[in-house]
This record gives C-alpha cells, sequence and structure tokens, in this order.
C-alpha cells in the first residue's frame, strides 16, 4: 500500500467518525459539490446526501466507528473499502449497525473529499 494513500484515507475517515457526531451538515462537506452516496437510495449533490445523512442520523444511529480494509491510489484517486459499526442511541439504543462501504476520494482545493460513497 502506497504510505501517502494510506496516510490520506486514515485522515479522511478519522474526519468523517469525528464530523458524524457534528451532525449529517458537518458530514456532507466531507464530499464533492456533485458528490453521490449510494445507499438505499441514491443521493446526489451535497444537499441531498446531507439529508439523507439527516435520516439516518435522525433514526439513532448517532456514532460511527471505520475499519480500512483496503486503500488503493488510481491515478488521481484514492479508493477505500472499508467496515464500519454504527452504534445507536435513543430509540436504536444498545442496537449497532455493522456494514461495509466505499469511498472514492479526489482532491478539491487541497483537501480530499468523497467523490462516491457506497453502504451496504
Amino acid at each position: 500500500m502506497d504510505d501517502r494513500a494510506d496516510q490520506i484515507a486514515r485522515d479522511f475517515i478519522s474526519r468523517y467518525e469525528a464530523e458524524w457526531s457534528n451532525g449529517a451538515e458537518a458530514v456532507s462537506r466531507l464530499y464533492t459539490a456533485g458528490g453521490v452516496l449510494v445507499g438505499f437510495v441514491t443521493a446526489v449533490g451535497r444537499s441531498q446526501i446531507c439529508e439523507l445523512l439527516r435520516g439516518i442520523i435522525g433514526q439513532g444511529w448517532t456514532s460511527i466507528r471505520i475499519k480500512i480494509v483496503n486503500v488503493r491510489q488510481v491515478g488521481g484517486l484514492i479508493l477505500i473499502a472499508n467496515e464500519y459499526v454504527a452504534t445507536g442511541s435513543g430509540k436504536n439504543a444498545g442496537k449497532t449497525l455493522n456494514a461495509s462501504a466505499s469511498h472514492v476520494l479526489v482532491e478539491s482545493n487541497g483537501e480530499w473529499l468523497s467523490t462516491l460513497h457506497t453502504a451496504r
């Protein structure tokens, strides 16, 4: 694994975990303006991504821990495969949601952002 790509991936995932507890608006800033999040529905653009994340966090999935499984650099893109555990609160208190996901990161104005995120 390329050390630079690995560091970029770790930094991004750390930011993602931290911003999750700050809410959907904070997390949505980690996506490009035209980013796509494919989950149980497909959200295109920051506003739709924010709306989708607001619904997920609003269901009580207020904490997330992400484990990087694989990182690759392909041209100017950083590909991250990961597993995550969302921890519930409120009506989902005591529950966990385990799944896998991927991010395609691009550099935008000196910051690495997700332009494609899949979660299942």
